[in-house]
């Protein structure tokens, strides 16, 4: 089932072969935090945008999906083959492992989410500092699970053994993520007293992003060429293939050190992965990183830049300055089966059944209905309130309103259809309340007010009290997908 709804994966931004200048990058200003949680039911039928207030490397490791282009990249990169969690008295630390080459320290992000990563089909190394635990504790056990929908399992952490404060001698615990795995893993300690009292320890920054098996190579290649293979989507990974060789040539010759590769999603703080393996131990011998992490739901955009260091200089690859942009497909079919379960909640579609739609993206307060119909995802688009209104809107995108309620599907042709009902007092147009885009399959979706993007089957399955019912079909010829390459 397509997720494209007929508009470009992403739009790769890529940096010409001249102007090997050493270059600032455009670092990107977080979004502010809504001030409020978007209320059931809260639709668009309105102008304004609302207020919104062991051994680290046990287990078998799967393998990694790597593209031709990333593969030609010398030296050759390497991937992760396990991950690690540190539990630190005054914080937390997150790291990469590659067997027989090194390690890297990764971002652990702000503390309002996950601090660690992961990755399907590979081992996870959970550590702890005996001091995060109270001396009276007979026993210490790590127990995860996947989110949404796995199991717990629980790991002992501790033998009975002491250290000479009293307190418990705290074991590393190491499991392996199944090939198949998606979203979270929660991660918790279970104590037991003295007296038999159990009890959890856990928050939302205690779990780890997991890098799910399908997803996207961006590969910044050493002739200053993108290229993105897969299709780079919400939820799903990516991995970025970076040749060390660019930021050379831009620091005119010399071999750059501490090189980080940063990556924001839609304008947040960036995240900092470094692409130099350390030894670390005799034996291994270092190298180049390839870092893979877990696109958020929530991501629309994706920038990208890199830095390193030459003699006292920074060098910065970033697009001259303007980043690298791409733009995030939706998420895979009810990824996440709390936005089905929360549209179901609501008595405002009695015709949306739950085998009638699947959840694609979250509930966000960054865009609409309208703004979804006309490829926007980073702004709240609201013309009037009349048909007149939307029939300029759509006719600015060339779209042509139908002399019909025609909602057959035609694969070479774009169509959007907009809700209405009679205003409330019964007098006065009809105002429009809503607006859904047919997909290449000829389903719908939409974007309800600041709940979750849906695919749904037809257009009656939003016909009801708060929607109305369908008043006007827009069409255009189908914009052809932009190249990957």
């Amino acid at each position: 089932m397509s997720n494209r709804i007929g508009r470009p994966a992403f739009t790769p931004a890529t940096q010409p072969g001249s102007g090997m200048e050493r270059e600032r990058a455009a670092r990107p200003t977080g979004e502010k935090a809504p001030l409020g949680h978007a209320q059931v039911d809260q639709f668009e039928s309105r102008a304004t945008r609302p207020q919104v207030s062991a051994s680290l490397l046990g287990g078998v490791a799967a393998t990694t999906a790597v593209s031709a282009k990333a593969l030609d990249i010398q030296p050759q990169l390497h991937a992760a083959t396990g991950y690690e969690a540190r539990f630190e008295q005054g914080g937390r630390k997150a790291n990469a492992f590659v067997e027989g080459q090194g390690q890297v320290s990764l971002p652990t992000g702000p503390g309002r989410g996950p601090s660690f990563h992961a990755e399907a089909g590979k081992p996870l190394t959970v550590s702890a500092d005996p001091a995060r635990f109270s001396s009276q504790y007979e026993k210490v056990e790590l127990v995860w699970r996947l989110v949404p929908g796995g199991t717990e399992t629980a790991i002992p952490l501790t033998d009975g053994s002491r250290d000479a404060n009293g307190r418990l001698n705290i074991q590393p615990g190491t499991f392996t993520l199944p090939p198949d795995a998606t979203g979270l893993v929660r991660l918790s300690f279970r104590t037991t007293g003295a007296d038999g009292r159990v009890s959890n320890q856990w928050d939302p920054s205690n779990d780890a992003s997991v890098a799910s098996k399908e997803g996207a190579t961006v590969s910044f290649t050493e002739d200053f060429k993108t290229q993105v293979d897969g299709t780079l989507r919400a939820g799903d990974k990516v991995q970025l293939a970076y040749d060390q060789d660019r930021l050379k040539a831009l620091a005119g010759g010399k071999t750059p050190s501490d090189v980080v590769a940063c990556v924001s999603f839609n304008g947040g703080p960036p995240l900092e992965f470094p692409l130099d393996l350390q030894a670390g131990q005799a034996g291994n011998a270092g190298g180049d990183f390839l870092p893979a992490l877990r696109v958020p739901f929530e991501a629309t955009d994706m920038q990208v830049w890199f830095r390193g260091k030459a003699d006292d200089n920074t060098t910065w690859d970033s697009a001259n300055g303007q980043n690298f942009k791409f733009s995030v497909d939706v998420t895979r079919d009810d990824a996440e089966p709390g936005w089905k379960n929360e549209l179901l909640k609501s008595k405002s579609f009695p015709n949306l059944s739950a085998d009638k739609f699947v959840g694609i993206g979250p509930s966000s307060e960054r865009y609409n209905c309208i703004a979804w119909t006309v490829g926007k995802r980073d702004e709240w688009v609201w013309p009037g309130t009349r048909v007149e209104d939307f029939d300029k809107l759509y006719a600015e995108q060339g779209y042509k309103p139908m002399d019909s309620l025609d909602l057959s599907h035609d694969s070479s042709l774009e169509k959007v259809v907009i809700y209405g009902r009679k205003p409330m007092t019964g007098k006065g147009p009809l105002e429009v309340t809503h607006g859904a885009l047919m997909d290449e399959q000829g389903r719908f979706t939409s974007k309800i007010g600041t709940q979750p993007l849906i695919r749904h089957n037809s257009a009656d399955d939003l016909t009801g009290p708060s929607y109305g019912a369908p008043v006007r079909v827009y069409v255009r010829p189908r914009q052809s997908p932009v190249s990957s390459s």
